[in-house]
């Protein structure tokens, strides 16, 4: 399995729950499941707190559009909640295909990291001054 970076990594069952467990702890954990007529199967995971968002999809699945629909899904869910934006804290550099589908959703960078940006979607609109 390769780590979040982009390097090959080797996680245990222990560290993948820890993680699982931490994010359920601290947001809104919800697992993807992609049905293909056989059977429904888990093939990502999304996470939404008070100031990030993260998805995760399998490789063998990406480049079908699941990750825009579950993110434009997350998007109405944080307008409903009364949010003001939805945040992604990091986009890595070398990750062009989350940066162009963010960035088609209207989120845009907003904050340069060391080796990723922070993107950022408003979803209320400001308000006009007087």
């Amino acid at each position: 399995m390769r780590s979040i970076v982009g390097t090959k990594t080797t996680y245990t069952k222990e560290q993948i729950q820890q993680m699982y467990e931490w994010q359920n702890e601290h947001g809104l954990l919800y697992y993807i499941e992609y049905n293909s007529g056989k059977h429904p199967q888990i093939i990502g995971d999304v996470w939404l707190a008070e100031d990030d968002y993260a998805i995760v999809i399998d490789r063998a699945f990406r480049n079908r559009h699941i990750g825009r629909m579950v993110t434009k899904y997350f998007i109405y869910k944080s307008q409903k909640m009364g949010r003001d934006f939805i945040t992604v804290s990091e986009i890595f550099n070398w990750n062009k295909a989350s940066q162009k589908m963010f960035t088609n959703l209207d989120f845009y960078p907003f904050k340069e990291n060391k080796d990723s940006w922070s993107y950022r979607k408003r979803l209320k609109k400001a308000q006009k001054q007087k």
